[in-house]
């Protein structure tokens, strides 16, 4: 967990997995409308799987977002950018070199928001044994350098698998039981001194209180095209939902 709280100003654009690809393009659009100033904003908070493959040591995989890593890159420079990385998307400090990358050995990342502590995730810490080993290894940049000198040996083999794997899963799914879930995941953590807890990876779109915290799980923008704009008022602090439309 992070000890240097990062800066949260309200009117954020906060996005949370995308799963960006070929085949779930519309990330795009809400980027570009982002960089041109189209759709104004003083930040953008990424909540991981923002791509639905992206590796830092392979390259192919920089290939096939081409456009919308050159966008975020372009977004980092004029605006704040902090990317939480994902289970899908990691190994990315080299990438965003300007942007704020925060790999799961620092997550929950503490931060601010003006006068609350705000904790963010993407939601994939406090796993099993098995989950925290399997995440090691394969953010391992030797491990990823060999399995890109194999997906080339291979014809591009291991990656067009993922990706045919990845077109056919359901990203958009009801968990049941999802508080309790949740009460039993954020257990471990000292939360005492904090207001809000922001966390992607389940895709629920909800929130409700934790004892005493706020806790929300942003919608997939996969799903339904939701993004987030960052509230905080005397009232409460709020993710106000929006709808991406492209037209």
């Amino acid at each position: 967990m992070s000890r240097d709280p990062y800066e949260i100003l309200p009117g954020a654009l906060l996005i949370s997995d995308a799963h960006y690809s070929e085949t779930r393009p519309q990330l795009l659009s809400l980027l570009l409308a982002v960089d041109a100033g189209t759709v104004k904003v003083p930040q953008l908070l990424l909540m991981g799987d923002i791509f639905d493959l992206l590796f830092g040591q392979i390259k192919v995989t920089h290939a096939m977002n081409a456009e919308a890593v050159a966008v975020l890159q372009r977004i980092s420079r004029r605006i704040p950018v902090l990317y939480l990385e994902g289970n899908h998307d990691y190994n990315l400090a080299a990438l965003f070199p300007e942007a704020t990358v925060v790999p799961l050995s620092r997550q929950p990342f503490a931060c601010r928001c003006e006068d609350r502590a705000v904790l963010l995730a993407h939601g994939d810490f406090n796993q099993p044994l098995s989950y925290r080993i399997y995440t090691a290894l394969i953010r391992n940049g030797a491990v990823l350098r060999l399995l890109g000198v194999i997906n080339r040996l291979t014809g591009n083999g291991i990656i067009a698998k993922l990706e045919a794997y990845l077109d056919r899963k359901n990203h958009c799914h009801t968990m049941t039981e999802y508080e309790a879930f949740v009460r039993a995941h954020l257990a471990p953590l000292a939360l005492r001194d904090v207001d809000v807890f922001i966390e992607g990876h389940y895709h629920q779109g909800k929130s409700f209180d934790v004892e005493g915290v706020h806790y929300f799980n942003p919608a997939a923008f996969a799903c339904n095209l939701r993004y987030a704009i960052v509230r905080n008022e005397q009232n409460g602090f709020t993710l106000h939902a929006q709808e991406w439309n492209e037209g």
